[in-house]
Formats: C-alpha cells, sequence, structure tokens
C-alpha cells in the first residue's frame, strides 16, 4: 500500500534547522497534497472481493464497502433455495467488506506512519475522538442486536447502564 502516498518524505525539504523556509514549506505542502488527493482517488478505484462459506456466492465491493459485482456458482445456486442464496451473499459480501477495511487500514497506517514522523497522531487514536466511532452491527435488521442498542441510545445519557457499551455489537471479520 506505500505505493499509493508519495510526497510526504519531502515535505519539509529546504526547511532550515536556524529558521522556517515559509515558502519552500508552502511549496512542498502543495506538492504533497497532490500527491495525497491522487493517492486517494487511486485507494478510491480499488475494489475487493469475498466469497460465502458454502462458495455459492461471489460478491466484490468498492472502496465504501458497498456491492458493485455478485456472482453464484451456477452448480450450487440450482440447489439452493432464496434463503440460502441471501445467506450467501450476505456472507461474501461481510467478506468482500472485511478484506477492503483491510485495504484500507494498511492504507492509512502508510500515510500516518509517515505523517508522524512530524508529531501528528492519527485522529483516531485520539482518545477524544475514538468515542465518536460507533461501532457498527452486522446484524439484520430489526435484529435483537439493533434492537438492544436502539432501546439503550433511547434512554437518557444519565440513565444508561455503566456498561451497556459492552453489550452493543461489534464488527467481526471472522466468526
Amino acid at each position: 500500500m506505500g505505493e499509493f502516498v508519495s510526497g510526504l518524505d519531502d515535505l519539509f525539504r529546504g526547511v532550515k534547522p536556524d529558521g522556517l523556509d515559509v515558502e519552500s514549506l508552502l511549496s512542498n505542502l502543495q506538492q504533497f497534497t497532490g500527491a495525497a488527493a491522487q493517492s486517494a482517488q487511486r485507494m478510491a478505484i480499488e475494489t475487493a472481493d469475498g466469497w460465502s462459506k458454502d462458495d455459492l456466492a461471489h460478491v466484490w465491493v468498492n472502496a465504501q464497502g458497498v456491492v458493485v459485482q455478485v456472482e453464484f456458482d451456477e452448480r450450487l445456486f440450482g440447489g439452493a433455495t432464496s434463503a440460502e442464496a441471501g445467506a450467501a451473499v450476505v456472507q461474501a459480501t461481510q467478506a468482500a467488506a472485511a478484506a477492503m477495511r483491510a485495504r484500507t487500514d494498511e492504507y492509512q497506517a502508510a500515510l500516518w506512519q509517515q505523517v508522524a514522523q512530524f508529531g501528528v497522531q492519527p485522529i483516531n487514536q485520539i482518545d477524544e475522538f475514538k468515542a465518536l466511532q460507533p461501532q457498527v452491527p452486522l446484524s439484520a435488521p430489526g435484529s435483537r442486536e439493533r434492537r438492544a442498542v436502539a432501546d439503550e441510545l433511547r434512554r437518557p445519557p444519565g440513565e444508561r447502564e455503566p456498561e451497556a457499551q459492552d453489550r452493543w455489537p461489534a464488527i467481526r471479520d471472522t466468526d
């Protein structure tokens, strides 16, 4: 994934220890932002795929985890019920989304590793921002897990159970 990010190493090229060369800094910053934008666009056109456990469904997702293609194994599809086919698509989609998330995490880690040399911490590692990232359930609409979270969110913050967050569903990439 390192090929997605270039230009950051040279961001402070021309900055002297005894003083700041603002013109060089701005020029290098412009070069970096251009390279970062191009890298982000390359990442945006990536896809990832996943299979259901029974190999019935094969799904591709885009960089946002949106399904862009679905294929079925013709040999297995004929004997599958609609519920089995649906479950296979869900499994394959979740596998593909997990693969895309891993790629995105790898891409972001490479970027933040380069940015860290300038003392900048990734936003997802700052305690104040960690609470802003919700845990997204993989369960179906109307499931017990989703209802429990919705019920808890309807309660005023002072009345919520302290350990309620521990019961909330979390994304799991494996069974």
